[in-house]
């Protein structure tokens, strides 16, 4: 017998915001898994990919912490 439920699709997590925040980052605007933030002089572009941020360019030599 075939079953006629759809298969199990893996979701990824939405995009965690507040995790920018805590490190003292603010958020400009965010467009499905990308966000722009600044933090003093910085301003980046990450991109939310396999539950964490990621630097994916902007003004600023930083890190995320």
């Amino acid at each position: 017998m075939q079953s006629i439920a759809p298969p199990l699709v893996s979701v990824e997590s939405a995009p965690n915001v507040e995790l920018l925040r805590r490190h003292g980052w603010s958020v400009n605007c965010m467009s499905g898994s990308y966000c722009v933030a600044w933090r003093g002089p910085n301003e980046i572009l990450f991109q939310w990919r396999e539950g964490a941020w990621e630097r994916l360019g902007g003004k600023g030599g930083v890190e995320i912490a």
